[in-house]
């Protein structure tokens, strides 16, 4: 037992002595290593490295000896351009808020300072290359390494990293990566610029941005780098990356003149493992779909990479078993699969690139697609897309929740043939397909689809569109807003327009329908008036050009119809030009040519030329609601219709009629009419006690018109009628305002008030003469409304008798000058008229009486004077 006690007791000494004997060699010898660390490291290294406080550490992790550092800095290295990272400081490598060196502890008392493990915790880390490809990080010098002091070796078996954060800031391809760096195990062996470098670590990336492109989603990977840098550049061993056990290799070198020959590949890559780490862009797009797959990937880059010049790359990958699964839906994109291959050519320049898609096949529900895509010389693309299947609407509205699709029907078949050149972009649509040639067929089968917010439902639609040079069809059907219609003809350019290019649309198309009702197009809802702004119903397109044939069996508009509409339409730009257009309507015929012209205030002026030929008079008027006024209605006239109107007619954006600015001319002729109860012909009736003129029936009655300054004009016209016999002319306002001015036979009034039956040898029969002549009584209907003046027209009274002078003397010289030669080369100088009184008073109360002045000579009856001065 006392063998035991004293071998514990000497051991005890003896470790007590070694602990004593290794702390004071530690603080004897910690100045020294500090010194011959600091000193050959900042003399063979391009940083320069600071330590707040260091510690030497014989026992802690004995045997080694342990030189722990506090507040570590290592500044970058001095060679690369650091204005380019505006806003960064760029002037730390690595700031470690701890960190410890190990060595042995028999070569560190020989003198001999042989780096084994180096820690680093708590730090960042901080990697910049610019724009030349320098970087901060070229730490060690060209010449071989100077350990003349102390015999420092820099063969690091062991770099271990445990919470550093890293950034990689690359300015030659934008490329920004933030991580942290944990589990790090580095395997390093520094001699002069030649390293060789192996380690692992655990990588939790937090962002990553590739130009405009960005992933902001954490995750974890695991890095396996293997390394050699010397003075030629960096030469990599197969270095593997690997997340949710899928693993991307690398392998090759990078020059120091930064001559790439890398190549990356990736096989049985999970495509539905890696949509969590797609960048917010993409997931943006497609929040709510989840793909599918198996990818192989294999890219290759060969050559100089440089602001100037890119490196060869040949890019190729094939997809498996793809698939989109939408959430929250049974439907998905299935069976997908394609192999697709990129380079940039022989000269690695767009120019000499290519892209190609063979063997693509994908199911989306009952549809299926197959075809193949192919590009080349990326400076002007030449490309050709090949696309087969039988798209149904319904399905796709699902998959992809078409909110503006509020119901389909049908499917079609498509036959896609595209070939042909295409403008260079920066970024390429599916809209830039429609520049290239088709030799396409779409087959339309029970198609149809419905717009949400909008007066487009469109069904049955069936038939077949070619699109090769342009677009034709042949008999094609379709319903639209429940209408039927059939369409055939040629359009050019159809493709581009509806992908918004700056192209016109020309073409000739016949539309024909069995009944068209435009009220089922027009929209709910009227555009709001902006304050400012000019706001049209409509805009005509500028840069429509299409010659549209039409043909109906029936138009109808409220209370408007119409049958056998024909006419072309020809669509120009912001102009509507209607010609040969005839349609039967309220019994009779109408024809004619007009011309719609939208001006620059998106307002709308409308010429025309029509005839009308036996148009029920009553009829139209209760078509077009007594068209706007309440002074002639349908109730208070009859008859027959003939004649011709030329109009021009300015219309507001809001397509409201502008009547005051309406000019217009005419003709018509009205057979077989009717006045009935009609109020200014009433209040004559009333003022001169003729019953019948309440209700005047007239054979035929023929006159011009013309409308200007918001007024009809009526010109003088004769009008024989079942009441009486006269002539009328006048003027009548949009606002109801009239003023006519009438012309009667005193002999007919008096006849009339004596109760006798008229009847005229022409018309009626024979009237009786009541002795009076040529007597005539003028009278003037002035009124608003329902509100009727009824006067006599002296003003129009005195015109008749100096006009009937006049007349008589210009016939007593004919006679004169035909019978006994006298004034065959002059005319007879006009001389003054003398005023003259009415030569009649017509007085109404109670008894009719007249008053008759002497006839002068001048006012003799035709006949009479003819007898006087006619030879014998």
């Amino acid at each position: 037992m006392i063998f035991p006690k004293k071998t514990l007791k000497i051991a005890g000494i003896l470790i007590l002595s070694a602990v004593i004997v290794l702390f004071a060699l530690s603080l004897a010898l910690q100045d020294r290593v500090a010194g011959v660390i600091i000193k050959t490291l900042n003399r063979n290294l391009l940083t320069k490295i600071e330590i707040g406080s260091y510690r030497l550490s014989l026992l802690k992790k004995f045997p080694k000896a342990s030189f722990e550092l506090k507040n570590v800095i290592v500044y970058s290295s001095p060679d690369f351009e650091r204005s380019g990272f505006r806003g960064i400081n760029t002037d730390t490598l690595l700031a470690a808020g701890d960190a410890s060196v190990d060595f042995k502890m028999i070569s560190l008392l020989r003198g001999i300072y042989s780096f084994k493990t180096i820690t680093v915790r708590s730090g960042n880390l901080n990697l910049y290359t610019d724009t030349a490809g320098k970087y901060n990080y070229n730490f060690a010098k060209k010449q071989s390494f100077d350990d003349s002091e102390g015999k420092v070796r820099l063969n690091l078996d062991r770099i271990n990293i445990s919470d550093v954060r890293l950034l990689y800031h690359d300015l030659r391809v934008d490329l920004i990566i933030r991580c942290i760096l944990n589990n790090g195990r580095l395997k390093s062996r520094i001699r002069g610029g030649n390293i060789d470098f192996d380690g692992t670590s655990d990588f939790l990336f937090n962002s990553i941005s590739l130009g405009k492109t960005s992933f902001r989603h954490d995750f974890l990977a695991r890095l396996d780098v293997g390394l050699n840098k010397n003075e030629k550049g960096i030469f990599f061993r197969k270095s593997v990356m690997s997340f949710e056990k899928q693993t991307i290799n690398l392998t090759g070198f990078i020059a120091e003149d930064n001559y790439l020959d890398l190549s990356i590949s990736s096989k049985h890559f999970d495509i539905s493992k890696a949509y969590h780490y797609l960048s917010d862009n993409y997931r943006k797009i497609s929040p709510d779909y989840r793909p599918s797959g198996v990818l192989n990937l294999d890219c290759r880059i060969k050559g100089k990479s440089s602001r100037f010049e890119d490196p060869h790359y040949e890019i190729s990958l094939s997809i498996k078993n793809g698939g989109l699964q939408r959430i929250r839906s049974d439907l998905r994109i299935s069976k997908l699969q394609f192999d697709a291959s990129m380079t940039n050519g022989i000269q690695n320049h767009p120019e000499t690139g290519s892209l190609n898609i063979n063997n693509f096949t994908a199911g989306i529900g009952s549809s299926t697609f197959n075809g193949s895509f192919s590009a080349s010389d990326f400076s002007r693309p030449r490309a050709q897309l090949i696309l087969n299947g039988v798209f149904v609407p319904s399905e796709f509205r699902e998959l992809f929740r078409m909110e503006s699709l509020v119901s389909s029907s049908g499917s079609l078949d498509l036959d896609i043939n595209l070939s042909g050149l295409m403008e260079r972009k920066d970024h390429y649509s599916l809209y830039d397909l429609s520049e290239l040639n088709s030799r396409s067929e779409i087959g339309f089968r029970s198609f149809g689809i419905e717009l949400a917010g909008r007066k487009f439902n469109l069904k049955n639609v069936n038939g077949e569109l070619t699109i090769a040079g342009n677009t034709s069809a042949d008999k094609l059907d379709f319903v639209l807003n429940d209408q039927i219609f059939r369409l055939s003809g040629k359009i050019d350019n159809l493709p581009e327009w509806l992908a918004g290019k700056p192209v016109d649309l020309t073409g000739n198309v016949s539309l024909y329908s069995p009944c068209l009702k435009p009220e089922l197009f027009f929209n709910d809802s009227r555009p709001k008036y902006e304050e400012g702004k000019a706001v049209a119903s409509f805009i005509l397109p500028r840069d429509v050009l299409i010659d549209l044939n039409i043909n109906l069996d029936t138009l109808k508009y409220k209370k408007f119809d119409a049958s056998n509409l024909r006419g072309q339409i020809s669509f120009k730009p912001g102009m509507l030009n209607f010609r040969s257009v005839r349609f039967i309507t309220q019994g009779g015929t109408v024809t004619g040519n007009g011309l719609v012209v939208q001006n620059r205030n998106k307002s709308f002026m409308g010429r025309g030329s029509f005839s009308v030929t036996n148009v029920d008079v009553k009829r139209s008027f209760m078509s077009f609601n007594n068209f706007g006024q309440n002074f002639l209605k349908a109730e208070n006239i009859a008859g027959s219709l003939s004649g011709t109107i030329t109009l021009v007619l300015p219309v507001d954006s809001m397509l409201n009629p502008i009547m005051k600015s309406l000019v217009a001319e005419g003709k018509y002729s009205l057979t077989d009419g009717a006045l009935l109860d009609f109020d200014p012909v009433k209040a004559l009736s009333k003022f001169i006690s003729l019953s019948e003129l309440e209700n005047i029936r007239f054979d035929r009655l023929d006159n011009d018109f013309f409308i200007r300054n918001n007024y009809f004009y009526l010109p003088m016209m004769q009008i024989k009628s079942s009441a009486v016999d006269l002539s009328v002319n006048g003027k009548h306002s949009f606002d109801n305002e009239y003023e006519y001015h009438v012309e009667m036979l005193l002999s007919e009034i008096l006849s009339r008030k004596a109760g006798k039956t008229r009847k005229t040898s022409s018309e009626f029969g024979e009237v009786e003469d009541d002795g009076l002549g040529r007597t005539l009584i003028f009278l003037k209907l002035i009124g608003k409304g329902e509100n009727v003046d009824v006067s006599y027209d002296m003003k129009a009274a005195g015109s008749k008798v100096r006009n009937d002078i006049r007349n008589e003397r210009q016939m007593l010289k004919n006679i004169l000058n035909e019978e006994y030669g006298l004034y065959p080369a002059q005319s007879e100088p006009a001389g003054k008229e003398q005023n003259s009184k009415p030569r009649f008073r017509i007085s109404w109360e109670g008894t009719e009486t007249t008053a008759q002045e002497p006839e002068s000579s001048e006012e003799k009856k035709e006949g009479g004077i003819r007898r006087i001065f006619r030879k014998k």
